[in-house]
């Protein structure tokens, strides 16, 4: 056990005579992976940003800090905790200043690889509870370390970092404050989860250097205060998220329902809109269905929303077929070139 915890140390935290190194080592490969984050973002590239997040080293100060805690360790602790606030840092920076000369010409909202990246729900504090158990246990057990990389693409750790840094330098604050959240959420689950793995393994008994309980239980306490703190958006965006989805999936049937016998049919139902309407999107011909009927069956399921109705006129034409009832508008002659007649 004692040469699995040197190995981990060794691994995660941050101190001895390899200090400087370790580190120019971490700033290089988190450079790169925010570049790489950074413009597999804006290029709404999933397998890029997929990329970005097995380069990224962030998670190893992360776990270094779970570790440190788990063990007692408080300049591991401090060590850590610096290194980690550095690499947020970075991230961020590589994202606004990489996207500062194109802002102009950029639509985040447009882009669904940056907008899935700012309303973070409890699924993703969940997942990230996972995910930090899946890893400091791939940590820990050197046999089954090659976990590692579907461990990194399973947490999301660079590109909300980068992602914030693009929505900053595009303007977008209130966007970026959601993809700071979300790390935020990641990075206090698997700190915790993290601590408790190391702890559970019998990491601390193993462990030469002497432990400091009082900074343990403070690090524990504030993290679990952090949780606490970052639980209450989370579920207030899993509540919004939820009675989005309930106006959606009502409305869809209401609606299709109200438009049946006529000459239009339902194309979507949009409920994620910025200014909280619910969007209903028809395309067809002819007289429309009672709009008070909509209104009176809608009202009792939008939760206050407004209901917009946007109707596509759209009409079959057959050149040389006669509507029933109607002539049809003989097709207008066009005047070719002499090289295109017969």
């Amino acid at each position: 056990m004692s040469d699995d915890v040197e190995r981990v140390r060794d691994t995660l935290v941050f101190d001895g005579p390899g200090l400087w190194p370790k580190f120019f080592r971490f700033i290089v490969l988190l450079v790169l992976a925010s570049c790489i984050a950074t413009y597999g973002l804006l290029g709404d590239s999933v397998a890029v940003v997929i990329g970005a997040m097995i380069v990224a080293p962030l998670m190893l100060p992360i776990m270094g800090l779970a570790f440190s805690v788990s063990v007692g360790d408080r300049s591991g602790i401090g060590r850590t905790l610096i290194v980690s606030l550095v690499g947020i840092a970075t991230a961020v920076t590589v994202g606004f200043l990489l996207t500062l000369p194109i802002a102009q010409i950029i639509k985040p909202d447009a882009i669904q690889q940056i907008t899935i990246r700012t309303a973070p729900h409890l699924l993703d504090l969940m997942a990230a509870l996972m995910t930090g158990l899946a890893g400091a246990f791939a940590l820990a057990r050197k046999d089954v370390s090659d976990t590692l990389p579907g461990v990194a693409i399973a947490v999301s750790l660079v590109p909300p970092l980068a992602n914030a840094g693009i929505l900053l330098a595009c303007g977008e604050s209130r966007l970026a404050s959601g993809s700071l959240l979300l790390f935020g959420t990641n990075y206090v689950a698997i700190l915790l989860t993290g601590a408790l793995v190391f702890a559970v393994m019998g990491f601390r008994k193993a462990v030469l250097s002497p432990c400091d309980p009082r900074a343990r239980r403070r690090a524990v306490t504030v993290a679990l205060l952090a949780l606490v703190i970052i639980a209450i958006p989370l579920s207030l965006t899993s509540y919004r998220l939820i009675i989005t989805n309930k106006i959606a999936v009502r409305t869809d049937a209401i609606a299709e329902d109200w438009v049946r016998g006529s000459g239009y049919r339902l194309l979507s139902v949009d409920a994620e809109t910025a200014d909280g309407s619910v969007n209903l999107m028809l395309v067809g011909e002819g007289e429309l269905p009672s709009l008070k009927v909509l209104d009176q069956r809608t009202r009792g399921v939008l939760f206050g929303r407004t209901l917009r109705l946007k109707v596509v006129e759209s009409r079959s034409l057959y050149p040389g077929r006669k509507e029933p009832g109607r002539a049809l508008d003989p097709l207008p002659r066009v005047a070719l070139p002499p090289a295109y007649l017969p």
